[in-house]
């Protein structure tokens, strides 16, 4: 028991550090921070990514919508029969063809 209440008090008072067990192997403990450190890194930018995609996904999503309402805006104004309508509004002359079409061969 006093064994291991003398370790724990090492470990807090920072005097493992200073064992020459530990100081021989000071690289290895800084080439494991820094493999922590990227770790951590990797995960927040992974998450970042994560978000931005569904970010994303959203704009796409609504300018889709939009297209689809802005295309079937333009089939209904082109129809003949808006356009016939549009021109009689605006008070034209124009009217359409009663005989059909003749195709030259």
């Amino acid at each position: 028991m006093d064994k291991r209440l003398s370790l724990l008090q090492k470990i807090l008072n920072g005097d493992i550090f200073s064992t020459q067990r530990v100081a021989q192997h000071y690289s290895l403990l800084a080439l494991i921070g820094v493999y922590i450190f990227i770790s951590i890194l990797m995960g927040f930018t992974s998450e970042w990514q994560y978000v931005r995609i569904g970010a994303l996904k959203k704009e796409l999503h609504d300018a889709r919508n939009e297209e689809l309402t802005i295309s079937s805006e333009l089939v209904n104004s082109t129809r003949q029969s808006a356009v016939a309508r549009s021109l009689k509004e605006q008070g034209s002359t124009l009217r359409e063809a009663n005989t059909p079409i003749i195709v030259i061969k």
